[in-house]
């Protein structure tokens, strides 16, 4: 298959007519990345380099006075930093949580594994608006929770499972967990029954074996799973917002309160911006270092 594509390739870089050909199908695809990839960004750039001119006004001229005052700002670094600590947390979860599912699924041979496959995949064919609402007779109050742990005497009054960080991690973790699964679901796969089977016989544990073998074999699994589910989660708006009651203050979140309430366009694209910058820096990064580890 790689020597066909290379081939193609190079016939159509001899060719004129196939050039051309093969310009006009690009161009489409060009124009509309532009207009509703590129120059979107680019706008936000620009009004992130305006100064603020009061609610709901953006004055003339440059500035980096944004950038300065959102880096400089206990306020807004604490919002950053709750941000990414939301993030870590809530990928070390969904981790912990996802290997031993994603390999279950990768090893059996059960006439169940498709049922367990959608499953995994079923909450993500509902709304996160429902599945968020899901969660109240939950961790509410008066909800299943604290009812249970009321009823066999572990507590004497409600505990707070919303409107709190705790139930944002909780939601966050239900939401992009069959991510982190189908990721290491389809690195486990190609990784050799033999290989295992030949550390136990040379006198390797279960546990060495996992560390030692497969551990190592899925990190492509583990970088991918990681990059999807950390930069959704610091990107992510509707859970935070109806999970956290408006008390949970992240970088998404902070964007809305800007445009909407505080009228301060500047600041929100500043937010925006520097967002969009760590999450491309994150995915840079991890490419990087998916690159190194091949052989």
């Amino acid at each position: 298959m790689t020597t066909m594509a290379s081939t193609h390739c190079a016939m159509a870089a001899n060719d004129p007519a196939i050039a051309r050909a093969w310009s006009w199908f690009i161009l489409p695809v060009v124009v509309f990345l532009t207009l509703f990839f590129l120059l979107p960004v680019i706008n936000l750039v620009e009004l992130s380099l305006r100064p603020h001119a009061g609610p709901g006004a953006v004055g003339d001229g440059l500035t980096l006075a944004n950038y300065t005052r959102f880096l400089t700002d206990p306020f807004y670094l604490g919002v950053l930093f709750d941000t990414m600590a939301i993030g870590l947390v809530v990928v070390s979860i969904c981790l912990v949580l996802a290997y031993p599912i994603a390999y279950v699924l990768a090893r059996t041979k059960s006439r169940f594994r498709g049922a367990l496959l959608f499953i995994v995949i079923a909450p993500l064919l509902i709304s996160t608006v429902v599945r968020n609402l899901g969660w109240f007779p939950i961790l509410g109050g008066s909800g299943l929770i604290n009812w249970a742990l009321m009823s066999l005497g572990i507590i004497s009054e409600p505990i707070r499972l919303m409107n709190n960080t705790t139930g944002v991690i909780i939601a966050l973790t239900h939401t992009f967990l069959p991510f982190m699964i189908l990721a290491l679901v389809t690195v486990i796969q190609k990784i050799g029954v033999e290989l295992e089977e030949a550390a136990r016989n040379l006198g390797a544990g279960p546990i060495e074996t996992f560390f030692r073998v497969i551990l190592p074999l899925s990190r492509p699994g583990l970088l991918a799973g990681y990059l999807i589910v950390f930069t959704s989660v610091i990107s992510a708006f509707t859970t935070p917002a109806m999970m956290g009651g408006r008390r949970v203050l992240v970088m998404s979140t902070l964007i809305e309160q800007q445009m909407r309430s505080v009228l301060n366009y500047p600041v929100a694209a500043t937010a925006a911006i520097l967002l969009m910058v760590m999450a491309a820096a994150l995915t840079i990064a991890s490419l990087r270092q998916r690159g190194d580890a091949r052989p």
